[in-house]
C-alpha cells in the first residue's frame, strides 16, 4: 500500500510539472488541463497493462488516447469516430488475449507451478473438487460450488457472462490458499467463508472490485485473491 500511495504520489507531481510547464511556456498540445491528466492516466494505463500482460487494459487505454487526440491525429478525416475506436479495441484486445493466453496465465501465476486437474474442474459441472480447481465461462452464467476438503489453488475465468463460485464447502488445505480471477467484461461473484484471513490483491482496469460484508479473519490459514477485473466487477461476499 505504500509503495501505491508513493506511485500515485509522484503521478499528481508529474502532472503538476507538466501543468505549469504548458502554461508558462504557452505550448499548444490541443487538449487542456483535463486532456492532460486523462492522458497521464491512460498512459499510467498502458504501461501498467504491459507489466501485467494486460491486453484490455494496453488496447483500451490506446483507444481513449486516440480518442482525446482525434484532431490532431487527424481521425477525424479518416471518418473514425469515438464509437468505431472502442469497437476495435474491444476486438483487438479480445483477440490478443485469446492468442497469449498461455502468456497471461504463466504472469500471472503463482510462485509455484500447478498441475490442473481438467476432471476436477470441469466447466459443464457445477460440482468442483478436489486441491486445484478450475472453472470457466464464456457468453452466459454458471454457479460453481467448490466442495473440498483440502483446497489449495483455483483459477477462475469469466468471460461476457456471470460466474458465482461458492468455497463455504471449502477447507483449506496448509497454511495458505490462493485463487486467480479474471474476469472480462462480465460480473464474478465469489463467496468466501468470513472466518478465512483473506489477503485481498485483486486489480481492476476500466472495472472494480467490491467487497459485501466483512472477513473476521479469525482462521489460521489464509487465502490470497489475485487477478483483475476488466470492464466488469468482482464481488467478495463473506458468508
Amino acid at each position: 500500500m505504500k509503495k501505491k500511495n508513493i506511485a500515485w504520489g509522484l503521478f499528481f507531481v508529474f502532472l503538476a510539472a507538466v501543468y505549469l510547464v504548458t502554461s508558462s511556456t504557452g505550448i499548444e498540445i490541443g487538449v487542456g488541463l483535463p486532456g492532460i491528466f486523462m492522458t497521464i492516466m491512460f498512459v499510467w494505463l498502458f504501461v501498467d497493462g504491459i507489466r501485467e500482460v494486460n491486453f484490455y487494459s494496453m488496447t483500451f487505454a490506446i483507444a481513449f488516447i486516440c480518442i482525446i487526440y482525434r484532431k490532431p491525429l487527424g481521425l477525424e478525416r479518416l471518418n473514425l469516430t469515438n464509437w468505431t475506436i472502442l469497437g476495435a479495441a474491444l476486438l483487438l484486445s479480445i483477440g490478443l488475449s485469446m492468442i497469449f493466453k498461455d502468456v497471461r496465465r504463466k504472469k500471472n501465476s503463482w510462485e509455484k507451478t500447478i498441475n490442473w486437474d481438467e476432471k476436477t474442474g470441469a466447466s459443464d459441472s457445477e460440482q468442483c473438487s478436489g486441491e486445484h480447481i478450475r472453472c470457466e465461462n464464456n457468453f452466459g452464467s454458471a454457479i460453481r460450488y467448490i466442495n473440498s476438503d483440502h483446497f489449495r489453488d483455483a483459477r477462475l475465468e469469466n468471460n461476457f457472462g456471470s460466474m458465482s463460485v461458492y468455497f463455504d464447502n471449502a477447507m483449506i488445505a496448509g497454511d495458505a490458499a490462493s485463487i486467480e480471477v479474471e474476469n472480462n467484461f462480465g460480473e464474478t461473484n465469489l463467496y468466501i467463508p468470513k472466518e478465512w484471513k483473506v489477503q485481498n490483491e485483486l486489480r481492476h482496469s476500466f472495472g472494480a472490485v467490491e467487497a459485501i460484508g466483512h472477513s473476521e479473519g479469525s482462521s489460521v490459514a489464509a487465502l490470497y485473491l489475485r487477478g483483475a477485473a476488466n470492464f466488469g466487477v468482482i464481488k467478495i461476499h463473506y458468508i
